[in-house]
């Protein structure tokens, strides 16, 4: 009876450990899925204060960021519905931190279309900032945020609205006259370097976006890097 006893009590334990194992093996495999979820999205967690950061618009109204006074300006053609530029963002905030933030470049942003809706979320940006001047660069990086991490439906734009804490009404009603991607678009089509977003332009000492100064396809950020200081 005592052999049988110790025999059942080791199948227990057998089978709390492989309880135990099965539980541990499901914990990491959930952890890694959120890990490589995060990671699949280009997301970065890089936080940037824009408020510290002069902002500005060019004369036809594209939105800079940046030292006013810096040698350099990289213009990023994107869209917020392009997988490959949600993809870039956490490069490219890593840039911002290095380069941006640190006064020694600008970043201005075109919007290009290359979804048939992608006219929603540039509106989206565009109206956050005329509802709260010097909210643009927030709402950049919200929209890139939700595009990314939901398919982009009719909901988005009440879940932006949340997100920024802006009037979803007053969003819609301006929305109607938000018409900046088409300028951008139309700026983009002087360049025939251009073959779809993300794309990087530079410009030097104000002048126009070079070809030969162009930073092909998603640039590091040593080559963004390289660029400023082959300007100074």
């Amino acid at each position: 009876m005592t052999v049988t006893r110790k025999t059942k009590n080791d199948a227990n334990n057998n089978q709390t450990i492989l309880l135990i194992g099965i539980i541990v093996a499901a914990v990491i495999v959930a952890i890694a899925a959120i890990v490589l979820s995060s990671t699949n999205t280009g997301l970065s967690t890089t936080e940037i204060n824009y408020d510290e950061i002069p902002q500005s618009r060019t004369e036809d109204g594209a939105f800079v960021l940046g030292n006013p006074d810096a040698t350099v300006t990289f213009v990023l053609f994107e869209d917020f519905l392009c997988p490959h530029c949600q993809a870039y963002q956490s490069t490219l905030k890593d840039m911002m931190k290095e380069l941006i933030v640190t006064g020694e470049a600008n970043f201005e942003f075109r919007m290009v279309q290359t979804n048939q809706v992608s006219y929603i979320p540039f509106g989206l940006a565009e109206c956050a900032d005329i509802l709260e001047p010097g909210s643009f660069w927030e709402a950049h990086d919200t929209l890139f945020q939700l595009a990314a991490s939901q398919s982009f439906n009719e909901e988005t734009p009440r879940k932006f609205a949340e997100e920024m804490g802006l009037p979803y009404g007053d969003l819609l009603t301006c929305q109607k006259d938000a018409d900046q991607y088409v300028t951008d678009g139309q700026f983009v089509q002087q360049f025939d370097w251009f073959s779809g977003t993300p794309a990087v332009g530079v410009r030097k000492n104000d002048g126009p976006v070079l070809q030969d100064a162009l930073l092909a396809g998603r640039p590091t950020v040593e080559q963004y890097r390289m660029v400023v200081e082959q300007a100074q």
